[in-house]
């Protein structure tokens, strides 16, 4: 127990720096990039991005996702997998290209023109270095992952802003993506991928396409409860409202996004493995593992960006961003908790039992949920962004339970009840305290008030023994006082 416990600690703390110290940047580039946009092009450029991102999630998952799957079954041979995904790869990205190409030639609707080629070039640049990483997470190299994350978040923050000054104007972000993309994607490409040769192997493709298409979609569907609450406060509001609502999205959601994503990250890959040996009671115990971190990480941080949201807004955000992204982030932090806990967790019960499909059906009705309430918010309420967020959050919670009734059918995992009731006393507490200094503005402010909740939070905790904590602290301590007492009585003798 306290090897595998040691072994998913490592583990995560590997990703945590290799999408932490890159996340963090790109966490920064929010608040840059707020500043040196207004909100209509900030709006114009996250429309780009999450049309991009969206085709990205619908028609290049279902190979990453499979691809992350089999590589630790391929054992010794990954030679007919890696020739069948990255044949499949290419000849999706040509095709994109040819519709992209029909978008010019054929009488389209200009605000489509305006974006096509940009939004291709994007997603084949995203596509080849998304491949290239998740090589290095099937294979548990997290340094190597690291360096490709870092020096992609790098390159497009950095470029981005260089862009923007250079006067392209909300072009400049999209570009930025494009490059940061594609560099570090050829070094790996070079590195990784030289050898393969195209082909496709049938057996192979049939199991890549059943088990891949449907996450696929669900993933695609995703984006479409993530993001077409955008594309429609765009037609009813204004770019420049969509814009205010994106910075609040992007700002809160990749946030807390990346803490569930890194502990998935860590986790899921190793519980798979224990899968593919038959080791069936060591994947639910890395599950149960993953549970339980997801909610330690989870419920803490929404709660403090739903009481901080005020001060976060005034620390990072521009001054015509603060004052209507301080009221939608507390609701997009529920939401977004709420659907990286359904991603990250209870959608492995499908997985686990090569069951996906079922998932498609599930995301379905949220993502139809979620663009009817947004209509009906828009058409025939006053409530504006407010009720754009709040449609989304309707919409996790309907997929949420749907998937959490469904798959304990296929794979039963374990909830974790004892934790998640210390977790909820603890973050209780923690919100007690922050309320007591909560209106208090600045950077400095900000600072003080998360080291104050994450020292009540860690010391409820620790009182809890949570996970065993103190006690493994308490025994480390006894041992160096016992090492120190040894040596201290050798040199009296």
């Amino acid at each position: 127990m306290q090897k595998d416990r040691k072994n998913v600690v490592s583990h995560a703390a590997a990703y945590l720096l290799a999408r932490g110290v890159p996340g963090i940047i790109a966490f920064l580039a929010i608040p840059l990039f707020s500043r040196l946009l207004d909100p209509e092009g900030y709006g114009k450029c996250a429309i780009a991005a999450a049309t991009a991102a969206m085709v990205s999630a619908l028609t290049f998952q279902w190979v990453r996702l499979s691809f992350v799957r089999y590589l630790p079954a391929a054992k010794g041979n990954p030679r007919p997998l890696k020739s069948t995904v990255l044949t499949c790869q290419l000849l999706v990205v040509g095709i994109e290209g040819i519709v992209t190409l029909a978008i010019y030639l054929l009488p389209t609707p200009a605000s489509w023109r305006s974006i096509a080629g940009i939004c291709w070039m994007i997603i084949a640049a995203q596509s080849l270095f998304e491949l290239c990483c998740e090589q290095a997470r099937a294979m548990i190299q997290p340094r190597y992952y690291m360096g490709l994350q870092l020096t992609r978040v790098g390159l497009s923050t950095g470029l981005g802003a260089v862009f923007i000054v250079s006067g392209l104007g909300w072009w400049g972000p999209l570009m930025g993506i494009i490059v940061g993309n594609l560099l570090p994607a050829l070094y790996a490409w070079w590195r990784d991928w030289r050898s393969t040769t195209l082909g496709i192997d049938r057996e192979m493709l049939h199991r890549i396409c059943v088990y891949g298409i449907p996450l696929s979609l669900t993933v695609g569907l995703s984006f479409v409860i993530s993001s077409s609450d955008r594309y429609i406060i765009a037609y009813y509001l204004g770019e420049g409202a969509a814009g205010v609502y994106s910075v609040a999205v992007d700002f809160t959601s990749q946030t807390l996004t990346l803490l569930l994503m890194t502990i998935s990250l860590a986790i899921v890959p190793l519980a798979m493995r224990s899968w593919e040996n038959d080791d069936h009671e060591g994947a639910r115990l890395q599950m149960r593992h993953n549970s339980i971190l997801l909610l330690a990480v989870g419920i803490p941080a929404v709660a403090g960006m739903i009481l901080l949201a005020p001060s976060i807004a005034h620390s990072f955000l521009g001054k015509s961003f603060r004052v209507d992204a301080a009221r939608i982030i507390p609701i997009i932090a529920f939401g977004t908790f709420l659907a990286g806990y359904k991603a990250y967790y209870l959608d492995t019960a499908f997985q686990f039992a090569h069951r996906t499909i079922y998932q498609v059906w599930i995301v379905l009705i949220a993502a139809i949920v979620n663009v009817a309430l947004n209509l009906l918010v828009m058409r025939y309420t006053a409530l504006g962004i407010i009720g754009a967020a709040g449609a989304s959050v309707i919409a996790y919670v309907i997929s949420m339970a749907l998937t959490a009734y469904y798959g304990r059918r296929h794979f039963a995992l374990p909830f974790p009840v004892r934790d998640f009731l210390q977790v909820l006393v603890a973050s209780g507490t923690m919100a007690l305290a922050l309320c007591l200094i909560r209106d208090y503005r600045g950077t400095i402010a900000l600072a003080t008030q998360i080291a104050t909740g994450t020292t009540v939070y860690s010391a409820i905790l620790f009182a809890f023994n949570f996970q065993d904590v103190r006690t493994v602290i308490v025994q480390r301590l006894a041992k160096r006082g016992a090492a120190a007492s040894a040596v201290h009585v050798a040199d009296a003798q």
